[in-house]
Protein backbone atom coordinates (compact mmCIF):
# COMPACT_ATOMS: atom_id res chain seq x y z
CA UNK A 1 0.00 0.00 0.00
CA UNK A 2 1.30 3.17 -0.85
CA UNK A 3 2.20 6.27 1.51
CA UNK A 4 2.69 9.61 1.98
CA UNK A 5 5.45 10.83 4.09
CA UNK A 6 5.02 13.52 6.73
CA UNK A 7 5.02 17.04 4.72
CA UNK A 8 4.22 15.82 1.44
CA UNK A 9 1.51 15.08 -0.42
CA UNK A 10 1.86 12.77 -3.43
CA UNK A 11 3.08 9.23 -2.35
CA UNK A 12 6.85 8.18 -1.64
CA UNK A 13 6.53 5.38 -4.33
CA UNK A 14 6.24 8.65 -6.62
CA UNK A 15 8.45 10.89 -5.43
CA UNK A 16 11.17 8.63 -5.26
CA UNK A 17 10.26 7.47 -8.97
CA UNK A 18 10.83 10.58 -9.62
CA UNK A 19 14.18 10.89 -7.52
CA UNK A 20 15.63 7.64 -8.31
CA UNK A 21 15.43 8.49 -12.53
CA UNK A 22 17.59 11.55 -12.19
CA UNK A 23 19.70 10.24 -9.45
CA UNK A 24 22.32 11.20 -12.67
CA UNK A 25 21.11 14.44 -12.89
CA UNK A 26 20.64 16.00 -9.47
CA UNK A 27 24.56 17.14 -9.09
CA UNK A 28 24.19 19.60 -11.87
CA UNK A 29 21.32 21.34 -9.62
CA UNK A 30 23.40 20.78 -6.71
CA UNK A 31 23.08 24.52 -4.42
CA UNK A 32 20.90 25.77 -7.20
CA UNK A 33 18.42 28.95 -6.49
CA UNK A 34 15.07 27.75 -8.63
CA UNK A 35 12.52 29.87 -9.60
CA UNK A 36 9.18 28.52 -10.45
CA UNK A 37 5.66 29.99 -12.00
CA UNK A 38 2.57 28.09 -11.88
CA UNK A 39 4.09 26.20 -8.98
CA UNK A 40 0.09 25.89 -7.54
CA UNK A 41 -0.96 24.15 -10.74
CA UNK A 42 -0.76 20.71 -11.60
CA UNK A 43 2.75 20.30 -12.82
CA UNK A 44 3.67 22.91 -9.90
CA UNK A 45 2.84 21.00 -7.20
CA UNK A 46 4.63 17.97 -8.92
CA UNK A 47 7.77 19.53 -9.39
CA UNK A 48 7.39 21.05 -5.79
CA UNK A 49 7.08 18.29 -3.97
CA UNK A 50 9.61 16.42 -6.22
CA UNK A 51 12.02 19.01 -5.47
CA UNK A 52 11.89 19.24 -1.94
CA UNK A 53 12.25 15.28 -1.26
CA UNK A 54 15.24 15.12 -3.68
CA UNK A 55 16.48 18.25 -1.63
CA UNK A 56 15.46 16.47 1.55
CA UNK A 57 16.64 13.39 0.84
CA UNK A 58 19.54 13.68 -1.34
CA UNK A 59 21.05 16.94 1.02
CA UNK A 60 21.53 18.49 -2.42
CA UNK A 61 21.00 22.60 -1.14
CA UNK A 62 18.73 23.67 -3.07
CA UNK A 63 16.34 26.36 -2.74
CA UNK A 64 13.19 27.03 -4.62
CA UNK A 65 11.12 30.17 -5.10
CA UNK A 66 7.58 29.94 -6.36
CA UNK A 67 5.37 32.60 -7.73
CA UNK A 68 1.79 32.92 -6.80
CA UNK A 69 -1.24 35.47 -6.96
CA UNK A 70 -1.63 34.66 -3.54
CA UNK A 71 0.76 32.68 -1.48
CA UNK A 72 -0.96 33.27 1.61
CA UNK A 73 -4.19 31.67 0.22
CA UNK A 74 -2.17 28.78 -0.96
CA UNK A 75 -0.53 27.64 1.75
CA UNK A 76 -3.46 28.21 4.31
CA UNK A 77 -5.94 26.19 1.46
CA UNK A 78 -4.30 24.05 -0.36
CA UNK A 79 -0.80 23.01 1.31
CA UNK A 80 -0.39 23.79 4.96
CA UNK A 81 2.46 21.16 4.58
CA UNK A 82 4.50 23.57 2.86
CA UNK A 83 4.72 26.53 5.32
CA UNK A 84 7.76 27.04 6.84
CA UNK A 85 9.58 24.84 4.47
CA UNK A 86 13.36 25.05 4.50
CA UNK A 87 14.60 25.81 1.39
CA UNK A 88 11.42 26.92 0.06
CA UNK A 89 9.69 30.70 -0.31
CA UNK A 90 6.55 32.41 -1.96
CA UNK A 91 6.98 35.47 -3.89
CA UNK A 92 3.78 37.14 -4.19
CA UNK A 93 2.67 38.88 -7.80
CA UNK A 94 1.36 38.70 -11.09
CA UNK A 95 3.17 36.33 -13.79
CA UNK A 96 3.59 40.24 -16.10
CA UNK A 97 4.62 42.16 -12.84
CA UNK A 98 6.11 40.51 -10.02
CA UNK A 99 9.02 41.61 -8.05
CA UNK A 100 12.32 39.81 -8.47
CA UNK A 101 13.41 37.67 -5.84
CA UNK A 102 16.20 39.44 -3.67
CA UNK A 103 18.75 36.79 -4.60
CA UNK A 104 19.72 35.73 -8.03
CA UNK A 105 18.25 32.44 -9.63
CA UNK A 106 20.33 29.97 -11.64
CA UNK A 107 17.36 28.61 -13.16
CA UNK A 108 13.70 29.49 -13.95
CA UNK A 109 10.75 26.89 -14.36
CA UNK A 110 7.87 28.73 -16.25
CA UNK A 111 5.17 26.42 -15.84
CA UNK A 112 2.50 28.63 -15.37
CA UNK A 113 -0.85 29.48 -18.23
CA UNK A 114 -4.54 30.76 -18.07
CA UNK A 115 -7.07 28.46 -17.93
CA UNK A 116 -10.34 29.52 -18.93
CA UNK A 117 -12.73 26.79 -17.05
CA UNK A 118 -15.38 29.98 -16.25
CA UNK A 119 -15.29 30.50 -20.58
CA UNK A 120 -14.94 34.32 -19.99
CA UNK A 121 -14.93 36.84 -22.73
CA UNK A 122 -11.83 38.24 -21.98
CA UNK A 123 -9.64 34.99 -21.68
CA UNK A 124 -7.94 35.31 -24.91
CA UNK A 125 -6.63 38.74 -24.17
CA UNK A 126 -5.90 37.60 -21.16
CA UNK A 127 -3.58 34.78 -22.08
CA UNK A 128 -1.83 36.79 -24.41
CA UNK A 129 -1.38 39.39 -21.77
CA UNK A 130 0.47 36.34 -19.56
CA UNK A 131 2.08 34.47 -22.28
CA UNK A 132 4.11 37.36 -24.31
CA UNK A 133 4.18 39.86 -20.76
CA UNK A 134 4.90 37.11 -18.58
CA UNK A 135 7.33 35.63 -20.77
CA UNK A 136 9.08 39.19 -21.57
CA UNK A 137 9.62 39.24 -17.46
CA UNK A 138 11.06 36.55 -17.37
CA UNK A 139 13.09 36.92 -19.95
CA UNK A 140 14.50 40.44 -18.24
CA UNK A 141 15.34 38.22 -14.51
CA UNK A 142 17.22 35.77 -16.48
CA UNK A 143 18.84 38.56 -17.99
CA UNK A 144 19.69 40.36 -15.16
CA UNK A 145 20.42 37.49 -12.71
CA UNK A 146 22.60 35.91 -16.02
CA UNK A 147 20.51 32.82 -15.00
CA UNK A 148 22.04 29.33 -16.35
CA UNK A 149 19.13 27.68 -17.72
CA UNK A 150 15.45 28.89 -18.21
CA UNK A 151 12.76 25.68 -19.31
CA UNK A 152 9.47 27.11 -20.72
CA UNK A 153 6.43 24.47 -20.43
CA UNK A 154 4.54 24.71 -23.94
CA UNK A 155 2.23 22.79 -25.86
CA UNK A 156 1.84 20.22 -28.57
CA UNK A 157 -0.80 22.89 -29.93
CA UNK A 158 1.87 24.54 -31.45
CA UNK A 159 1.87 21.83 -33.83
CA UNK A 160 -1.83 22.61 -34.91
CA UNK A 161 -1.62 24.71 -38.73
CA UNK A 162 -3.77 27.89 -38.82
CA UNK A 163 -3.35 27.73 -42.77
CA UNK A 164 -2.96 25.07 -45.31
CA UNK A 165 -0.86 24.62 -48.46
CA UNK A 166 -2.42 22.10 -51.13
CA UNK A 167 -0.63 21.51 -54.68
CA UNK A 168 2.75 23.61 -53.13
CA UNK A 169 -0.10 26.47 -52.75
CA UNK A 170 -0.67 28.52 -49.73
CA UNK A 171 -4.56 28.66 -48.77
CA UNK A 172 -5.82 31.37 -46.61
CA UNK A 173 -6.16 29.80 -43.35
CA UNK A 174 -9.21 30.96 -40.72
CA UNK A 175 -12.15 32.42 -42.03
CA UNK A 176 -12.19 35.68 -40.19
CA UNK A 177 -12.42 36.52 -36.32
CA UNK A 178 -14.38 34.19 -34.36
CA UNK A 179 -11.35 31.70 -35.71
CA UNK A 180 -7.96 34.06 -34.62
CA UNK A 181 -9.70 34.54 -30.96
CA UNK A 182 -10.43 30.74 -30.77
CA UNK A 183 -9.06 29.47 -28.05
CA UNK A 184 -7.40 26.96 -29.91
CA UNK A 185 -5.67 28.76 -32.04
CA UNK A 186 -4.89 31.69 -29.48
CA UNK A 187 -3.54 29.09 -26.93
CA UNK A 188 -1.20 27.40 -29.51
CA UNK A 189 0.30 30.04 -31.60
CA UNK A 190 0.81 31.92 -28.06
CA UNK A 191 3.00 29.42 -27.10
CA UNK A 192 4.73 28.94 -30.30
CA UNK A 193 5.73 32.94 -29.96
CA UNK A 194 6.69 31.90 -26.16
CA UNK A 195 9.32 29.57 -27.40
CA UNK A 196 10.42 32.08 -30.39
CA UNK A 197 10.79 34.77 -27.74
CA UNK A 198 13.00 32.51 -25.24
CA UNK A 199 15.01 31.04 -27.92
CA UNK A 200 15.88 34.53 -29.57
CA UNK A 201 16.74 35.91 -25.88
CA UNK A 202 18.85 33.12 -25.17
CA UNK A 203 21.02 33.64 -28.10
CA UNK A 204 21.21 37.28 -26.59
CA UNK A 205 22.25 36.86 -23.23
CA UNK A 206 23.51 33.73 -23.09
CA UNK A 207 21.60 31.44 -20.86
CA UNK A 208 20.36 27.90 -22.37
CA UNK A 209 16.30 27.98 -23.24
CA UNK A 210 14.74 24.69 -22.65
CA UNK A 211 11.28 24.00 -24.61
CA UNK A 212 9.10 21.23 -23.13
CA UNK A 213 5.96 20.84 -25.71
CA UNK A 214 3.93 18.93 -23.63
CA UNK A 215 0.67 16.44 -24.34
CA UNK A 216 -1.58 14.84 -22.22
CA UNK A 217 -1.08 13.69 -18.59
CA UNK A 218 -2.64 11.82 -15.74
CA UNK A 219 -1.90 11.40 -12.06
CA UNK A 220 -2.58 13.09 -8.89
CA UNK A 221 -3.70 16.65 -8.72
CA UNK A 222 -5.14 16.32 -12.60
CA UNK A 223 -8.04 18.43 -12.77
CA UNK A 224 -10.99 16.19 -12.74
CA UNK A 225 -13.78 19.01 -13.70
CA UNK A 226 -11.38 20.25 -16.41
CA UNK A 227 -11.60 20.10 -20.19
CA UNK A 228 -9.38 17.04 -19.49
CA UNK A 229 -11.55 13.82 -20.76
CA UNK A 230 -9.17 11.26 -18.45
CA UNK A 231 -9.83 13.25 -15.26
CA UNK A 232 -13.91 14.07 -16.24
CA UNK A 233 -13.58 9.69 -16.40
CA UNK A 234 -11.68 9.66 -13.09
CA UNK A 235 -14.11 11.60 -11.13
CA UNK A 236 -16.99 9.63 -12.15
CA UNK A 237 -15.13 6.25 -11.49
CA UNK A 238 -14.54 7.54 -8.21
CA UNK A 239 -18.29 8.60 -7.68
CA UNK A 240 -19.39 5.43 -8.93
CA UNK A 241 -21.19 6.81 -11.51
CA UNK A 242 -21.66 5.86 -15.09
CA UNK A 243 -18.24 7.31 -17.26
CA UNK A 244 -20.01 9.23 -20.04
CA UNK A 245 -17.85 10.34 -23.30
CA UNK A 246 -19.58 13.13 -24.96
CA UNK A 247 -18.40 12.23 -28.14
CA UNK A 248 -18.27 9.28 -30.60
CA UNK A 249 -15.07 7.96 -28.69
CA UNK A 250 -12.65 8.02 -31.75
CA UNK A 251 -10.16 10.70 -30.99
CA UNK A 252 -6.29 9.23 -30.11
CA UNK A 253 -4.59 10.42 -27.64
CA UNK A 254 -1.35 9.15 -25.44
CA UNK A 255 -0.90 9.43 -22.14
CA UNK A 256 2.31 9.90 -19.65
CA UNK A 257 1.88 9.71 -16.01
CA UNK A 258 2.66 12.38 -13.96
CA UNK A 259 5.72 11.01 -11.98
CA UNK A 260 7.35 10.25 -15.44
CA UNK A 261 6.51 14.05 -16.25
CA UNK A 262 8.21 15.52 -13.96
CA UNK A 263 11.41 13.75 -14.31
CA UNK A 264 11.33 14.71 -18.13
CA UNK A 265 10.81 18.37 -17.14
CA UNK A 266 13.93 18.00 -14.96
CA UNK A 267 16.02 16.30 -17.06
CA UNK A 268 15.01 18.75 -20.09
CA UNK A 269 16.12 21.12 -17.81
CA UNK A 270 19.72 19.83 -16.90
CA UNK A 271 20.40 18.04 -19.98
CA UNK A 272 18.23 19.66 -22.88
CA UNK A 273 20.10 21.39 -25.61
CA UNK A 274 19.06 24.84 -25.73
CA UNK A 275 16.53 26.17 -28.03
CA UNK A 276 15.31 22.67 -29.11
CA UNK A 277 12.09 22.08 -28.02
CA UNK A 278 11.55 18.25 -26.82
CA UNK A 279 7.69 16.44 -26.87
CA UNK A 280 6.75 15.04 -23.42
CA UNK A 281 4.00 12.59 -23.51
CA UNK A 282 2.78 9.05 -24.07
CA UNK A 283 4.20 6.98 -26.38
CA UNK A 284 0.78 4.44 -26.53
CA UNK A 285 -2.15 5.57 -28.80
CA UNK A 286 -5.76 5.02 -27.03
CA UNK A 287 -8.98 6.28 -28.45
CA UNK A 288 -11.08 8.39 -26.12
CA UNK A 289 -13.62 5.31 -25.79
CA UNK A 290 -10.95 3.14 -24.63
CA UNK A 291 -9.46 5.24 -22.47
CA UNK A 292 -13.00 5.01 -20.63
CA UNK A 293 -13.63 1.54 -20.72
CA UNK A 294 -9.90 1.60 -19.39
CA UNK A 295 -10.61 3.44 -16.48
CA UNK A 296 -13.97 1.75 -15.93
CA UNK A 297 -11.67 -1.42 -15.76
CA UNK A 298 -9.12 -0.62 -13.18
CA UNK A 299 -11.91 1.12 -11.16
CA UNK A 300 -13.19 -2.36 -10.13
CA UNK A 301 -16.43 -0.98 -9.36
CA UNK A 302 -17.33 1.82 -12.07
CA UNK A 303 -20.41 1.82 -13.92
CA UNK A 304 -20.32 0.87 -17.30
CA UNK A 305 -19.28 3.14 -19.82
CA UNK A 306 -22.01 5.21 -22.07
CA UNK A 307 -20.71 6.93 -25.67
CA UNK A 308 -22.93 9.38 -26.72
CA UNK A 309 -21.80 10.07 -30.41
CA UNK A 310 -22.24 7.25 -33.03
CA UNK A 311 -18.26 7.44 -35.48
CA UNK A 312 -18.79 8.44 -39.19
CA UNK A 313 -17.76 5.39 -41.39
CA UNK A 314 -14.47 6.07 -42.82
CA UNK A 315 -13.98 9.27 -40.72
CA UNK A 316 -9.96 9.71 -39.69
CA UNK A 317 -10.07 10.06 -35.91
CA UNK A 318 -8.92 13.03 -34.78
CA UNK A 319 -5.18 12.72 -32.96
CA UNK A 320 -3.39 14.26 -30.62
CA UNK A 321 0.03 11.87 -30.56
CA UNK A 322 3.41 13.24 -29.52
CA UNK A 323 6.48 11.41 -31.00
CA UNK A 324 8.90 10.82 -28.38
CA UNK A 325 11.69 9.67 -30.39
CA UNK A 326 14.61 13.09 -29.96
CA UNK A 327 13.85 12.43 -26.07
CA UNK A 328 14.08 9.32 -25.99
CA UNK A 329 17.25 9.52 -28.11
CA UNK A 330 19.06 13.17 -26.92
CA UNK A 331 18.05 12.24 -22.88
CA UNK A 332 17.33 8.59 -22.47
CA UNK A 333 13.63 9.37 -21.65
CA UNK A 334 11.42 7.21 -21.63
CA UNK A 335 7.72 5.69 -20.52
CA UNK A 336 7.75 4.21 -17.42
CA UNK A 337 4.11 3.95 -15.94
CA UNK A 338 1.92 1.91 -18.24
CA UNK A 339 -1.63 4.11 -18.85
CA UNK A 340 -3.26 1.40 -16.53
CA UNK A 341 -0.78 1.61 -13.78
CA UNK A 342 -0.91 5.11 -14.07
CA UNK A 343 -4.95 5.04 -13.84
CA UNK A 344 -4.60 2.87 -10.28
CA UNK A 345 -2.20 5.41 -8.76
CA UNK A 346 -4.09 8.08 -9.42
CA UNK A 347 -7.48 6.79 -8.09
CA UNK A 348 -5.47 5.04 -5.26
CA UNK A 349 -4.11 8.72 -4.61
CA UNK A 350 -7.97 9.91 -4.94
CA UNK A 351 -9.12 7.14 -2.48
CA UNK A 352 -6.74 7.96 0.02
CA UNK A 353 -7.48 11.43 -0.24
CA UNK A 354 -11.32 10.59 0.54
CA UNK A 355 -9.97 8.52 3.53
CA UNK A 356 -8.32 11.37 5.08
CA UNK A 357 -5.38 9.41 4.78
Amino acid sequence: MSTTPNGFTLFQEDLEHVARHLDDDWDRLRGAHLFVTGGTGFFGIWLLESLLWANETRQLGMRVTVLSRSPDRFLSERAPHLKNRPGLQFIAGSLTDFPFPADACSHILHAASETNLERSTDWAQRHLDAALDGTRRLIDMARQYESQAMLITTSGAVYSPMDSIIDDRCIEGPAGMADYASERIVYGQSKRIMEIMTAVAAQQFGFRALIARCFAFVGPYLPLDANYAIGNFLRDALAGRDIVVGGDGTPLRSYLYAADLTVWLLRILVRGRSGVPYNVGGEQAISIAELARTVARVAEGAASVQVKGTPVPGAKPSTYLPSIARARQELGLDVSVPIDDAIARTLAWHRSRQAGK
